[in-house]
């Protein structure tokens, strides 16, 4: 019994080791999707988006321990990534119920209006603004649109305010 045993285990592990001999990398083409769900065809006649809707959740806790300009950016980069409007749903659930998660929501769906419209026109990667406007790489390389020097500039300057203004909240009670 033990024999047949050892043979499973061995015949199993043989089982498991095989893929990892011979990984398979998958990467997006977003150009073979946007054929695929967003032009017009027989069974998409309008050529609207056929993509599915996506529901994303953001848990946050007790604003002390998890800082609310963490979870402003995570919303603004969730707001910003390159989907149908129409088919994106973003909730925010805070076991806490604290007022500072509210207004924190309030200040980063003001400077939404602002950072989303950026990201989409400029196309813009990454879609964090505290990650993107803390790139070491050289922000004007491959731009070609003359007015992006300019919109860049203000939403530089806007976000700095957002950060005084998510910031300062906690003070202000």
């Amino acid at each position: 019994m033990s024999v047949v045993c050892e043979i499973w285990f061995a015949f199993s592990w043989l089982l498991d080791q095989l893929p990892k001999l011979c990984p398979i990398n998958r990467s997006t083409d977003l150009n073979v999707l946007k054929e695929k769900f967003e032009v017009p065809s027989p069974n998409n006649p309008t050529g609207k988006s056929d993509l599915p809707g996506i529901d994303i959740f953001v848990s946050t806790v007790d604003p002390e321990k998890e800082p609310p300009l963490v979870t402003a950016n995570t919303i603004l980069s969730i707001l910003a990534v390159d989907y149908p409007v129409e088919k994106l749903s973003c909730y925010v659930s805070d076991d806490g119920g604290a007022l500072l998660t509210f207004e924190v929501m309030a200040e980063a769906v003001s400077f939404a209006n602002v950072w989303v419209s950026f990201c989409r026109k400029h196309n813009i990667e990454p879609r964090n603004p505290e990650s993107y406007f803390n790139l070491k790489r050289d922000p004007y390389k491959n731009k070609v649109k003359p007015d992006f020097v300019k919109d860049r500039r203000r939403v530089k300057c806007e976000y700095d305010e957002f950060k005084v203004r998510i910031n300062g909240l906690p003070d202000s009670r």
